[in-house]
């Protein structure tokens, strides 16, 4: 079931929301829902892969070599 939120927003903030709403031909509400549903899911995945490299890396640097870049980096 979706839920509502409010949160406040300058008005420059709001315009920018309102301009780029318009262009997709949707609401303020629906774009900025869609905005927090991807940031959501992006920040998912950015702990889903930094639980991954914390868990496996070591695994895949006894695997496949941690080798370094000319610049001394890790590969």
């Amino acid at each position: 079931m979706a839920k509502s939120i409010e949160v406040p927003v300058d008005d420059e903030a709001y315009e920018a929301f309102a301009e780029e709403a318009a262009r997709a031909g949707v609401t303020v509400q629906e774009l900025a829902g869609r905005v927090l549903a991807q940031d959501a899911g992006r920040r998912r995945f950015l702990a889903a892969s930094q639980r991954y490299a914390t868990e496996w890396g070591p695994a895949f640097d006894e695997a496949f070599g941690g080798r370094s870049h000319p610049d001394g980096a890790a590969a």
